[in-house]
């Protein structure tokens, strides 16, 4: 079961582990290892989205929101998600010219306070070398595989975190498809993705579970 697998974090205010761990099928390896990419990826969301408004670029603004707040909602951050829903509502809904500073001002505290959480209560990451050491472990291989077609299925952003923490995984195991995967997903062409993903596992043996 997740709940017994070491490493699960322990309680963090405004985190539905439950929550996140059924939408990764209960890898909690997994789990872990896209909260710390998110840290990595997202701590500079708030500043970037002010950046963007000051520019004039709102839908730059939209679209780091909108990121933000699908990753929040993969991983059980509620407060966050609920913020940023605000946020992204907002920027859709008033004038190019204006800020919304109050829903602004929320998710950059609603951010920075799961930063903080995060950092200090997270396991301490494993040396990646001895990550993608080993043959590939074709139940880990497959039960990616269908973690990834979920997630491209219902167009979510977690997709691309996960190919990147599996990168060592996927580029063992499907070398002639990785660097297309990686394309699809970074011009997010999630059909696209899909497409390749269920070419990979059929030129590859991978049986992929109907969704």
């Amino acid at each position: 079961m997740a709940s017994e697998t070491p490493g699960l974090p322990v309680p963090i205010d405004g985190l539905d582990i439950a929550a996140g761990l059924r939408r990764l099928e209960g890898d909690t390896e997994l789990y872990i290892a896209l909260l710390r990419d998110f840290i990595n990826t997202e701590q500079n969301a708030a500043t970037e989205i002010t950046e963007a408004l000051a520019q004039g670029d709102r839908s730059a603004a939209i679209r780091r929101a909108h990121t933000v707040k699908g990753l929040a909602g993969t991983f059980g951050a509620v407060r966050l998600q609920s913020v940023t829903f605000a946020l992204e509502l907002a920027l859709r809904s008033t004038e190019p010219q204006q800020t919304p500073a109050a829903e602004l001002q929320a998710f950059a505290a609603g951010l920075d306070a799961l930063m903080s959480e995060l950092a200090a209560k997270l396991p301490p990451e494993d040396d990646p070398e001895t990550q993608s050491a080993g043959p590939v472990d074709p139940h880990l291989l497959a039960s990616t595989c269908h973690e990834l077609a979920g997630l491209l299925i219902d167009y979510d952003m977690a997709a691309g975190r996960l190919l990147s923490v599996r990168a060592g995984l996927f580029q063992a195991a499907f070398p002639d498809h990785t660097q297309r995967l990686e394309n699809a997903l970074r011009n997010f062409d999630f059909d696209e993705a899909a497409k390749v993903l269920a070419e990979a596992c059929r030129q590859h043996g991978v049986k992929l579970d109907a969704h």
